[in-house]
């Protein structure tokens, strides 16, 4: 008998959910065991693959060091912060991580923050579009800071500085601290897409999804490369983003919001809203 691995993992491709097979079984279905040629082989496995998050390498380096244990770093990282102090750290260099959900972050939230929600693949894309090397301060909905910062831990990302005390309640009379995100449904973007100047529809799925659907006319640049990518995106043109159902989206809308775009605005519900109102989708 042989185990199984779980489905998506980005250390393999087109993964089963079985716990348990056989050789004899693997040899009559698994498509890698076919005769083919070594060049085939690569071929077939490595095409479409996942960008590796750049907090693979981080962690290879840090398992080379001594490091503190998870629990003294959440005991210094779960110190609350006030509201100054939070600014303050964040003038000198520190991240702001709002890890709520993506529309409550975008209803309101802490001016020049990243948004990645406690309630998707959290860690992943913290690793992937965090700086390893900044601090990092947590706003959380209450109760919820030590998962956020123990997620971090779990990644090598020790360098949380704390969290906001009393989350977005700090800024209930600082309203010149708050920003918006603005959220567009599917019928709204198929109108603007009529104008004749409309809007850029950035698609922040990989090229793979991208590929088998899209809405057109789109600039495909996935989320995993997108903080590296945004200076190839118009400055003077309104963007819009989307992703398969919105957690990717919400999380790139704040990142170039924060990169300084001046007008970004998130498909609410992504593609899957947009093929729930009978609007056109395109494949490549």
């Amino acid at each position: 008998m042989v185990p199984s691995h779980v489905a998506g993992s980005l250390y393999g491709k087109n993964l089963i959910t079985d716990t348990i097979s056989t050789i004899g079984e693997q040899r009559l279905y698994n498509y890698a065991l076919k005769p083919m040629s070594n060049q085939d082989f690569i071929e077939i496995v490595t095409a479409d693959q996942p960008d590796t998050p750049s907090y693979f390498s981080y962690d290879a380096v840090l398992n080379t060091k001594e490091r503190p244990t998870l629990d003294v770093t959440l005991e210094r990282g779960l110190e609350p912060l006030p509201l100054e102090e939070v600014l303050a750290l964040q003038r000198a260099g520190a991240q702001l991580l709002d890890t709520r959900d993506g529309a409550d972050f975008e209803g309101a939230h802490l001016r020049g923050s990243l948004n990645v929600g406690l309630g998707g693949s959290y860690a992943t894309w913290c690793g992937t579009i965090l700086d390893a090397a900044q601090p990092v301060v947590v706003i959380a909905e209450l109760g919820r800071e030590q998962e956020a910062a123990t997620r971090l831990g779990r990644i090598g990302f020790d360098n949380v500085a704390g969290h906001l005390a009393g989350g977005m309640q700090a800024l209930d009379k600082h309203p010149e601290l708050l920003q918006r995100t603005e959220r567009v449904t599917a019928p709204a973007l198929a109108e603007l897409l009529g104008d004749p100047r409309p809007p850029i529809v950035l698609d922040v799925r990989s090229p793979g999804e991208w590929r088998e659907k899209h809405i057109e006319p789109t600039v495909n640049v996935s989320l995993s490369r997108l903080a590296e990518q945004s200076e190839t995106l118009p400055r003077e043109r309104p963007i819009v983003v989307y992703c398969t159902s919105g957690y990717r989206s919400a999380i790139a809308a704040s990142l170039l919001t924060r990169e300084g775009f001046a007008s970004v605005a998130d498909l609410v519900g992504g593609l899957a809203a947009w093929e729930s109102s009978s609007l056109p989708v395109h494949t490549s």
